[in-house]
Parts: structure tokens; sequence; C-alpha cells
């Protein structure tokens, strides 16, 4: 694992955020885990070790995550998340950032205000900026996925402490198979929800 990372850090020196976990369980565990520290569901070890591993092989300018599903969408998942978290840093763990990855914030999945209330409890109990890492709207109807842009994006770029928003694809039918129908651009042209985030970017629709 040091190796790994002292070569992947090596290769690709210019890189600045790293996640250096995804998906912690109960979403995903690796089969090496125990090999590396173990302490799922107690003291976190692997993943203290796998920042702190991180930290050293990759620098003090490169920004960590721990990033993540559903942590801004369910509260058994946000505060089972913020429980990982303030774990490791009490351990000494140099956790840089939080990344919520959004998937699930399509009309019927989780609304506005719920995101909202979640991603700043996720804030201020840790401390730690944010990057929505995974953003996507689901839907084929342009004005909802449009709307829900609106609703959504001027909390994300007005809050200070999110720091990036990371769009999951933006060719329709050509993103993540679950979200198939989130791209901004369909058949060469720009949808209304692409139009608005690049109006209020300040840049060329494309």
């Amino acid at each position: 694992m040091k190796s790994w990372m002292t070569e992947f850090c090596q290769k690709y020196p210019k890189t600045k955020l790293i996640d250096v976990v995804n998906e912690p369980p109960p979403h995903t565990e690796p089969k090496f885990a125990n090999n590396i520290g173990g302490g799922t569901n107690g003291s976190w070890q692997w993943i203290i070790n796998a920042f702190k591993w991180a930290r050293e092989a990759c620098g003090e300018d490169k920004i960590l995550i721990l990033n993540d599903y559903n942590n801004i969408e369910w509260t058994n998942d946000n505060q089972h998340f913020i429980d990982i978290v303030k774990t490791i840093q009490a351990a000494g763990a140099p956790i840089d950032a939080i990344g919520c990855q959004a998937h699930d914030l399509d009309p019927g999945k989780a609304n506005t205000s719920t995101m909202k209330t979640l991603i700043t409890k996720l804030h201020n109990d840790t401390g730690l900026p944010v990057y929505i890492t995974e953003y996507d709207i689901s839907t084929s109807d342009d004005n909802a996925q449009a709307n829900i842009y609106k609703e959504q994006m001027p909390f994300f770029l007005e809050t200070e402490w999110i720091k990036g928003v990371t769009i999951w694809g933006w060719i329709y039918g050509q993103t993540w198979s679950l979200a198939s129908e989130s791209g901004l651009v369909r058949n060469g042209s720009p949808r209304p929800a692409m139009t608005y985030l690049m109006e209020t970017l300040g840049r060329p629709v494309p």
C-alpha cells in the first residue's frame, strides 16, 4: 500500500485532491483492511493508517479526502460518517476534507432542504471543508433538472466551506449507468441546466 501511494504521487505530482478512502463501511471495505490495521466499526485503524501513509507519500500540499455516498441524503448515513471522521481525527489522521458524492439529490430521493441540513451538520461536527464529488441530477425532463440545479447550485457556490463541485459526467446517455439521464448535453445541444450553470459561472454556453 505504501509503495502504491508513493508511486502514484511520483507519477502524478500535480494531483491536488485525493480520495484516500472511498465509500467506507458499511458501503464497501477492502479485503485487505485487516492487513493494514483493521478496526472496522471500532478504531478504524486501517483508515487512519491510509491517511497517514498518503500524507507521507504525497506531501503536505495535497488535500486528503474521505469520500462517501448518502452522507448528505440520509440521516443515519450522515451520523455514521461523522462518527468515522471524528474517530480518525482524534487519532491524528491527517484528513483535510469531506467528500459527498451527491448522487441521490434527484426528485423523490432527498430534497434540497434535507441536503442543506445534513451537509451543514457534516461541516459543523467535523470542522472540515466539503467537496461535492460526484454531482448529478438524473431525469429526462429538462425543466425539472434545471429547476434542481437552480435550487442547489447557489448553495454550493455561495457556501464558503464548500470548496468545489465535480459534475459526474455531462453527455446524456453516456454518464454513470444508474444516472444515465443526468447528462447536461443531449444530442449535441446544451440542456437548460447546462445553460443555467454556464451563465451562472460566467462562461460560454457550449
